[in-house]
């Protein structure tokens, strides 16, 4: 969870390195919600839009998006309200056609839904291994000539 605003500049460095425009809206999963990144992200220039998962007891459940949301609204009832706009609803269902997809099919095609070596540096690199099996296979689809 604390990572998150490390991950997006790193991100943002490497696609300004590779001369690629920045994406607008940075979507993110609900172990990524606090109220920390969540305001730190509105201080930067992050647009951000993460899943608020489950509202806490004392949180109020977000009016449908009409009218002015309501000053003393926490950060996270702003962002639930975001989440249910339709644009909001737009942008976050592209998520489950963009990355959820990838996991999916490493988990199925390459059995990779658990981690087999020890230790932070070998689940990088299993997991790099994972993700340059998942590329190959795509790019070899690609180029190959359609079966009749």
């Amino acid at each position: 969870m604390n990572q998150l605003l490390v991950m997006l500049e790193r991100i943002n460095l490497a696609l300004a390195a590779a001369g690629l425009p920045t994406p607008k809206p940075t979507l993110a999963d609900a172990g990524h919600c606090s109220t920390s990144n969540i305001e730190a992200a509105a201080e930067g220039d992050h647009d951000l839009l993460v899943a608020i998962g489950r509202l806490k007891h004392h949180e109020r459940v977000p009016d449908a998006p009409r009218g002015r949301i309501a000053n003393d609204a926490t950060s996270r009832e702003r962002m639930a309200r975001r989440q249910r706009a339709k644009q909001g609803r737009a942008d976050y269902t592209r998520r489950k056609a963009i990355i959820e997809p990838v996991f999916g099919q490493m988990k199925v095609k390459q059995d990779a839904g658990r981690r087999r070596l020890r230790g932070l540096v070998g689940a990088q690199g299993e997991f790099t291994l994972h993700a340059i099996c998942h590329n190959l296979r795509k790019l070899a689809n690609a180029t190959q000539p359609a079966l009749c």
